[in-house]
């Protein structure tokens, strides 16, 4: 059985974007910055690649969005850290 990934996008202010994502039970909402790295392009190539990172910076806060393909099947790791350096 396939199950859907669900990400929302609110109306950006300020260089800040809402963000919603959804999986089953698992909820995430947050608001990145369009400052350092452009998430939505890095979104766009990790889609369209079907593999790649995407970087959510809440600074100093982030999430980091890996995209990897493993045949039929996708695989989407989040993880977090303490600043965009991955620390």
């Amino acid at each position: 059985m396939s199950k859907s990934i669900s990400i929302i996008f609110g109306e950006p202010k300020h260089g800040w974007l809402p963000v919603g994502f959804r999986y089953d039970d698992f909820n995430i909402e947050f608001s990145a910055s369009d400052v350092l790295n452009n998430p939505m392009e890095e979104l766009y190539n990790a889609i369209k690649n079907k593999t790649g990172q995407v970087t959510w910076w809440l600074e100093p806060f982030t999430y980091f969005f890996s995209f990897d393909n493993a045949g039929q099947d996708y695989i989407l790791t989040i993880s977090e850290a303490d600043d965009i350096d991955g620390k």
